[in-house]
């Protein structure tokens, strides 16, 4: 029997790499798109010099999104959809921006990382918040128990999830301001 998570798993990074793709381009086509994201990293200017904090941030933000991503997977499984979409529209345009200033190895250096991680990570919650609405769903219809999915989804989320995201904050905290000195 194939694992349902693997199958979804493996769309929403069909997905993820297809709104990459898009932001990429969207980004070529509308160079304003820079100016947006240039206000919206402003904000984390002021933690960039205290690493600590600037994981802590990354991190509460990355298992929060995550969590909220997985859990409202009931409403027939779009928000996490949506959300994959959104986050690989925004690597699109990250890689789109900083590929000329940075060259396509000074880009990988700056996402691939803590990427490496978190990526897969965030792709694993979004898979379950999906697999959370159609077992939702189920529920309603077949009067199956919901409970023991929603435990094993938030089991998964608490062992698996969240120690990869706070390794990928680390490493996004730590490693990837060395990298991107050094270019």
């Amino acid at each position: 029997m194939r694992d349902p998570i693997l199958s979804i798993s493996l769309a929403l990074t069909l997905i993820f790499f297809i709104s990459a793709y898009v932001g990429y381009t969207a980004a070529q086509a509308n160079p304003g798109i820079d100016e947006s994201l240039r206000k919206f990293f402003e904000g984390f200017r002021d933690y960039m010099s205290n690493p600590v904090i600037l994981m802590l941030i990354i991190f509460a933000n990355n298992a929060g999104k995550g969590l909220i991503a997985m859990l409202a997977g009931f409403f027939f499984g779009i928000f996490p959809v949506l959300f994959i979409s959104l986050n690989g529209y925004i690597v699109g345009i990250v890689i789109s921006l900083r590929q000329p200033e940075w060259g396509v190895q000074g880009v990988l250096m700056a996402i691939l990382p803590h990427g490496i991680l978190e990526i897969p990570a965030i792709i694993i919650a979004c898979s379950y918040g999906v697999w959370l609405g159609y077992r939702f769903y189920r529920s309603l219809f077949t009067g199956e128990t919901f409970k023991p999915y929603l435990m094993h989804a938030l089991r998964v989320y608490l062992k698996v999830i969240v120690p990869i995201l706070l390794i990928a904050a680390a490493v996004e905290a730590f490693i990837t301001p060395m990298l991107i000195s050094s270019l």
